[in-house]
This record gives structure tokens, C-alpha cells and sequence, in this order.
């Protein structure tokens, strides 16, 4: 008797550590597993900027990509931060593309009009001193920067006024921001500290789950931004000793210590395999990783999408053999593509192109390596059905409301894409080795479909343009529409089957 209360006690304890839901997960990297890649222009096949990432939360977390109209307030507003802070605004608001991750505090990404993307990587540091102002920032945050910035620097600054200004409500974040022409990784810790520095454009930066800027140069502008008293303040706090520690680093100083093993802490792993794979080196798991690095080929979406996917196939830590004993995305080593990832995007940025044509998302909504990435250029005037639901006109209050009691959402979910790709996604991982081959044989080919079509499409869409611009921006409509609807056929007959 007394085991069976023992073993409900113990229950009743998981239960309601889950349901701490993204306040205690924020805190605690472990349970986190987002993978971000930037790529510089000059780092990439065509001269665009590239952000790749994938989406790693826990619970049952609804997918609702929607694509929000601009708006124009001409009264000063107040928005409610959501912990007691308010922050006052007017003006405009850019249009943007939201991915949105139902009642996740910190697990939206965003891509605006100008082609500003906001995602971020949760990093724990070892600040502890709650200096908020009236409950501080926290989920809001990344959508004010989409909603005001027009460019990635702008982004930056305004989201280092923000935490200075209400103090961040988490232990700490890397939030990687980008444009057409740069892009950022902006570190942010629990209070009013942030440092961010600029990917070089030649280069390539990775980040798991903790901080990975070392030096800072606040006196170069060009390449970081920061809090000027970021040094004084880890001096100050004991963190760090110029006599003992040397030149500065970010890392050491603002990170949370830890004593794992680097092949089970969550996070060495999947830097060692994504620094490996981009720089073509021989790296070891326990090494000091760089920052940024120059790539050993030029990145395309291709090879972002592969790594995206990946679960140290061939390796020493491809705890599956080749998928022979049960699923990787369940082993003891977390990897890239895991259980907890709800979506997977590579941004391409191109200031090169027109328009409608320099802001693509190649999207998965769900973990990549059971559904596959499809195009969505910003410049479509309709979003294809099935991806989300939900108001497209701009209400802060409104929103803020339904991300956080979606009962809304959670009524339409039958509905959506996403819960097609979930159903497919349970079935793959209970018989992983024979279900991936299905996934590569029925869906795969899709993908490999538009990205060998996209060159040619968007010449002919340039040329039309020229000539009709309504059909044009038809044209470009139906592209991405007919690809999500081919998609979703191929996920109905699967569901017949399986």
C-alpha cells in the first residue's frame, strides 16, 4: 500500500512539474533543445542571409502560422507585457509572418515585411537578482522587434532598450535576428543585461541551448552592441577577474556553471555535429568552440535543412545503429531533430530579388525529419489554408488573449495541418526504421520538387511581373497554395493507410 501512494506521489510530482509549462523550462536549458543557424551573405550559395532553425518545446503545443496585416495607431496605446509592465506605443506596426506556438512563453518566431526574422535559443545564465520593472518582459518581446524594426540592427536596439528599460523575466536568451544584408545573435540575461554581436558575413554561427559569444568590443559598434556596463557588472558580481581570467568572455562570465559530462548536457553535442558538418573539420565534443566560422563550402538551404534533420547518423553517438533499435529522436543523446522539436524553417533573405521573391520560408511544421520544408514567400497576399487560424488584423490585446487561453485554437486544431502531421509523426516513431523510408518515399519528393522548381518559377513570376502584376501576384499565390495542398493530400492518404 504504502508503494502504490509512494509511486502516485511521485506521478502527482511529474504532473505538476509539467505544468510549470515554459517558466521553468526557460530556466532550465536541459529540457530545451532549439538549434539555430546564421549564415552570413557572402557565406551562402546565392548572397543571402540565411537563418535556420528548429523549435524545441514540451506539452501539448498547437502550431497556428498566420500572416498578421500592418496597422496604424494614431493614439498612444498601452500594451500590458503580461507580468504588470506596460509599455506605450503609436504609430505603425509592420505587417508579419507569426509562427506561433500555443501558450509557450518563449517559442514563437517571427518574419516582418522588411524581412526582419526573430527566433531565439533558450540560455541559462547564473544571474539571479529579479531587477524587473513591474513583473519585467518576457513573451512579448520578440513581437514588439517584428512589429517596429526595419532592420536586423534595429531590432537589436530596440529589444536591448526593452530589457533595459522593464528588466528580462528569464534566466537568459539568445534571440538570433536577421535581415537581408546582416545578421545578429542578441544574448539577453535575467535583469537589464544584453550583449549582441554581428555574424560576420563570410561566416557562419551555431547555437544550442547556452550563450556562445565570447569576446566583446562595445567600442565597435559596427560589430556589437551591448549594455556599456556589461564588464563592470560581471567584475562586480564576482564572475569575473581580469588578473585571473584574462581578456573578457561573454561566456564564461554569464553562464550558468555547469559540471556534466559535455556528451549527455544537452547542448556540446549538437554545437560539436553543427560546427563539424558546416566547417567540414574534425572536431571533438569537449573542444572551445569559436563563435562564428568560415564554412568549408557556400550554405544553401539544402545543406540547412539536412543538418536540421540530423540525429548523428554514422557517428559514434547514433545511439540507433542506423535506426535498428527504435526511434533517434528518443535516445540518450539529445540531437539536432529531436522528440520536443514542433517545427523546423530556413529563412532565405535575398536583397538581390524583387520584392515579393527576397523574403522566403522554407517551413516545416513539424519535426523535419517526418514531414518536409515547402516555400512560403512573404510577398503572397493569402496564406495557403490549413496552416492557421485565428484574427489577420493586428490587436495586441486580442492576441496576447488567445495565446494564452486558445480554447479558440484548440476547437479548430482538427482543422490544421499541424495535427495531420502529428497523427503521421506518433506512427513513424513506433516503428521508426520501416516508417522513415515511407516518409522519404512519399514526401520527400515534394520538397525535392520545389526547391528544384524554384529557380525557374522565380524568373518566370519576375517576367511576369513586368508585364501584369495582378497575375503575377496571383501566379505567386497558387505556387505556394498548391504546395501545401499537395502536401496535405499526401498526409490524408497516409492517414488512410497507417
Amino acid at each position: 500500500m504504502r508503494r502504490k501512494y509512494f509511486l502516485l506521489f511521485l506521478s502527482t510530482i511529474f504532473l505538476l512539474i509539467l505544468s510549470l509549462g515554459p517558466g521553468l523550462q526557460a530556466d532550465d536549458g536541459k529540457h530545451l533543445n532549439c538549434f539555430t543557424v546564421l549564415v552570413g551573405k557572402k557565406a551562402s550559395a546565392d548572397g543571402s542571409v540565411l537563418v535556420a532553425h528548429n523549435e524545441d518545446d514540451t506539452g501539448d503545443i498547437i502550431l497556428n502560422i498566420r500572416k498578421i496585416a500592418p496597422r496604424r495607431y494614431d493614439q498612444v496605446i498601452k500594451v500590458n507585457l503580461g507580468h504588470g509592465a506596460v509599455w506605450e506605443t503609436a504609430g505603425q506596426t509592420s505587417g508579419f509572418l507569426w509562427i506561433e506556438a500555443s501558450a509557450q512563453e518563449f517559442a514563437d518566431s517571427f518574419v516582418n515585411e522588411h524581412g526582419v526574422v526573430i527566433t531565439s535559443d533558450a540560455c541559462a545564465s547564473r544571474e539571479t537578482n529579479e531587477d524587473y520593472t513591474d513583473g519585467g518582459i518576457s513573451y512579448l518581446l520578440r513581437r514588439i522587434v517584428a512589429e517596429k524594426a526595419r532592420t536586423a540592427r534595429e531590432a537589436v536596439q530596440l529589444a536591448g532598450e526593452l530589457v533595459e528599460k522593464f528588466g528580462y523575466r528569464s534566466s537568459g536568451r539568445t534571440y538570433s535576428i536577421a535581415d537581408k544584408n546582416e545578421a545578429w545573435m542578441l544574448a539577453v540575461i535575467r535583469g537589464r543585461h544584453w550583449l549582441a554581436q554581428r555574424v560576420p558575413d563570410d561566416q557562419v554561427a551555431v547555437i544550442p541551448n547556452y550563450y556562445t559569444i565570447r569576446q566583446v568590443r562595445l567600442d565597435d559598434p559596427e560589430n556589437f552592441l551591448g549594455s556599456p556596463d556589461l564588464i563592470d557588472y560581471a567584475r562586480k558580481n564576482g564572475w569575473y577577474n581580469p588578473e585571473k581570467d584574462g581578456p573578457f568572455d561573454f561566456k564564461k562570465a554569464f553562464s550558468r556553471p555547469s559540471r556534466r559530462d559535455p556528451v549527455f548536457d544537452g547542448n556540446s553535442l549538437r554545437m560539436w555535429r553543427g560546427v563539424a558538418i558546416l566547417s567540414g573539420k574534425d572536431w571533438k565534443v569537449e573542444d572551445d568552440f569559436p563563435f562564428s566560422f568560415r564554412p568549408d563550402r557556400k550554405i544553401t538551404p539544402e545543406i540547412l535543412m539536412s543538418l536540421l534533420r540530423d540525429h548523428y547518423e554514422g557517428t559514434e553517438y547514433d545511439a540507433t545503429d542506423g535506426y535498428k533499435n527504435g526511434s533517434p529522436n528518443l535516445t540518450k543523446f539529445r540531437t539536432i531533430c529531436t522528440s520536443s522539436t514542433i517545427n523546423s524553417f530556413v529563412a532565405v533573405l535575398n536583397a538581390q530579388k524583387p520584392e515579393p521573391l527576397s523574403v522566403l520560408l522554407w517551413l516545416a511544421p513539424g519535426k523535419p525529419d517526418t514531414t518536409i520544408y515547402l516555400p512560403i514567400y512573404y510577398g503572397i497576399s493569402r496564406m495557403p489554408g490549413g496552416l492557421g487560424t485565428g484574427p489577420d488584423q493586428h490587436d495586441y490585446e486580442l492576441f496576447y488573449r488567445q495565446h494564452f487561453q486558445p480554447e479558440e485554437l484548440i476547437a479548430a486544431r482538427d482543422r490544421l495541418l499541424h495535427t495531420r502531421i502529428l497523427r503521421l509523426e506518433r506512427v513513424v516513431e513506433g516503428n521508426y526504421g520501416q516508417m522513415i523510408e515511407v516518409v522519404k518515399k512519399e514526401l520527400r519528393p515534394l520538397e525535392k520538387e520545389y526547391l528544384n522548381r524554384q529557380k525557374s518559377f522565380e524568373t518566370k513570376f519576375s517576367q511576369l511581373q513586368t508585364k501584369n502584376s495582378v497575375a503575377a501576384s496571383q501566379a505567386l499565390d497558387k505556387y505556394v497554395t498548391e504546395a501545401f495542398e499537395r502536401l496535405e493530400k499526401i498526409y490524408k492518404k497516409l492517414e488512410a493507410k497507417y
